[in-house]
């Protein structure tokens, strides 16, 4: 057989796999979809054990009625849920018309970076970090900053609520509360989203015109809408921080009540809800397929080559700002973490404390630096936990998947599906739901210092496989082995870092973390917040640390993730 039957027998291969993609996600998502239910239903006599003997429970219970406010589950989740829809769709709009407009305002920039050389270079990295610097900060912590700022300070928008209490109500109002709480749900799915449709848009290709935006327009969809279960499980800080009476709030009020047919069914809604966003995000990413414009082997330009080095050099130096605050953590007395002065409550910086206090009179900077070492300590060792297992499954499945045959695509799907079925259940409910099966103390839900990295490392670990799996399909062909050892590694390691972060913080916020008298950061920025407005100085200086820790994770994951030709892989990991 020549070689040009050859060619043509691999074109019609990757036709047929491109025409039926669509088809066979769909029925693997259902059927993902369908396990994540059974799974979810599965928790039941689990979670009963590990109830013990709750009041009015018998052995076996009405999975159907609420047992703490004895109503149908389906009514009192129906009573909650448009909420919830209100602010999602709100968020996933606001997204992506942010992830428009910076995809177009990066392309200018990078087109500036190709003419003018250095002076687009610089643009383009000051842009990057600002644009970073906000969408880094974990969801909880942005909320209180849009609070501190337009609420309080310029008294601008609503802190708390869906609507004014004793106002006259309306459109005006409702949407003046939906504003904030939008936003800070908006900012890093929308970042992500325009990172893949910049980077695609942008790459060399045969010809450019309105196919190719089409493209970028589909890839935009795809990469926003798969971040549904990421949003939803943002979604549960958002409303806790602004009083946004949703799901998310319900879960974690009948979570900590034990109330767990409510708690289940939530989850039940959520999965619903995930699978709409999924099937929208296969639909897309198909189309984008079918449109696909060829990409020229074009070799990057010296200066090209020079830039990229450079902010290696930048991105790779900001790890240092974490690393030395965990160091100096490491070096504070424990008495000073636990000392307090009643006569110095809520104070401003000083000379005696740099960073002020907390309402104790206890000194913000040990226990911001104390608690720095402890969140870093801990997202770390998920990252390294995930880091093997990530990364071999989904080599595996990248291998399959660059095949670009029918078979091996549908071999692929099936090894990725019970990676999809956990993607049906959003990482804070997840984590929350796991850590109600763990032994717990003074029958409350909290989480022990051994199993909180293990909960959020499992959370974690489908959405580093979909992570590493992109890697691998978006890999150079030329030194494809050196590239994917080493950038690619350093990537899913330094994303993971990224996101154990937020997922940490978050659990410690919502006090199912670490428990005094250990600080951490996301324990000290949940103190400031059932304090507020009277600890100002505790939210701004944990905000900032914890801001600083999420961006230079992030900036560095997206170095590494320049040495392919997508920047889809760092939207997986808010799937």
């Amino acid at each position: 057989m020549h070689s040009s039957e050859f060619a043509g027998s691999g074109e019609r291969q990757e036709r047929l796999a491109a025409w039926v993609q669509f088809p066979r996600r769909i029925v693997l998502t259902l059927v993902a979809f369908g396990l994540a239910l059974g799974l979810i239903a599965a928790l039941r006599q689990p979670l009963l054990r590990a109830a013990g003997d709750l009041p009015g429970v018998g052995r076996k219970p009405d999975w159907s009625v609420s047992w703490m406010m004895q109503r149908p589950v389906s009514t009192v989740i129906g009573e909650r849920l448009p909420n919830t829809l209100l602010l999602l769709g709100a968020a996933l709009l606001l997204a992506l018309l942010l992830a428009c407009a910076a995809s177009i305002v990066a392309v200018l920039v990078h087109y500036l970076e190709e003419k003018a050389g250095w002076p687009g270079s610089i643009l383009k990295g000051l842009g990057r970090l600002s644009v970073f610097g906000a969408a880094a900060m974990p969801v909880f912590c942005m909320a209180t900053v849009l609070i501190s700022i337009f609420a309080i300070r310029l008294k601008l928008l609503p802190a708390v609520g869906m609507l004014t209490l004793g106002g006259p109500g309306g459109l005006g109002d409702r949407i003046s509360h939906l504003i904030l709480p939008a936003v800070a749900l908006a900012l890093l799915p929308a970042t992500l989203t325009a990172q893949a449709v910049a980077s695609e848009v942008t790459l060399p290709r045969e010809h450019r015109g309105v196919r190719l935006w089409l493209a970028g327009l589909f890839k935009g969809l795809g990469v926003c809408l798969g971040q549904t279960g990421g949003l939803l499980g943002a979604a549960v800080l958002v409303e806790l921080v602004f009083g946004w009476p949703g799901i998310g709030r319900l879960a974690l009020d009948t979570a900590l009540r034990q109330d767990y047919p409510v708690l289940l069914g939530v989850l039940s809604v959520y999965a619903g809800m995930i699978l709409v966003g999924r099937l929208a995000a296969e639909l897309f990413r198909w189309l984008e397929r079918l449109v696909h414009v060829p990409v020229l082997d074009q070799p990057v330009t010296p200066w090209g080559r020079r830039a990229h080095r450079i902010w290696m050099v930048i991105a790779l130096a900001l790890l240092l700002i974490p690393l030395g605050l965990a160091a100096a953590g490491l070096t504070v007395d424990a008495d000073d973490v636990l000392l307090f002065d009643a006569e110095a409550r809520a104070k401003p910086p000083s000379a005696d404390h740099p960073w002020g206090t907390d309402m104790l009179g206890r000194d913000l900077q040990a226990r911001l630096l104390r608690g720095a070492a402890v969140t870093l300590g801990i997202a770390a060792l998920i990252a390294v936990t995930v880091l093997l297992p990530g990364g071999l499954i989904g080599a595996l499945v990248g291998f399959l998947t660059s095949r670009r045959t029918w078979w091996a695509e549908s071999a692929a799907d099936l090894v990725l599906l019970p990676a999809d079925v956990l993607l049906f259940i959003p990482a804070v409910p997840g984590a929350m739901a796991m850590m109600l099966l763990l032994p717990r103390a003074g029958g409350t839900l909290r989480a022990t210092w051994a199993w909180l990295g293990p909960v959020c490392a499992l959370v974690l670990l489908p959405r580093a496989v979909r992570m590493y799996q992109t890697l691998w399909t978006a890999a150079p062909e030329q030194r494809r082995g050196l590239v994917l050892g080493l950038a690619g590694s350093g990537a899913l390691l330094l994303g993971t870092l990224f996101s154990g972060l937020g997922l940490v913080a978050a659990l410690d916020f919502l006090g199912l973390g670490v428990q005094p008298p250990t600080p951490s950061l996301g324990s000290v920025l949940g103190e400031a917040l059932r304090l507020l407005p009277t600890s100002p100085p505790a939210l701004l200086a944990g905000g900032a640390v914890l801001g600083a820790y999420a961006l230079a994770c992030l900036t560095a994951a997206d170095a590494l993730v320049g040495f392919f030709s997508s920047k889809e892989p760092l939207a997986r990991l808010n799937e």
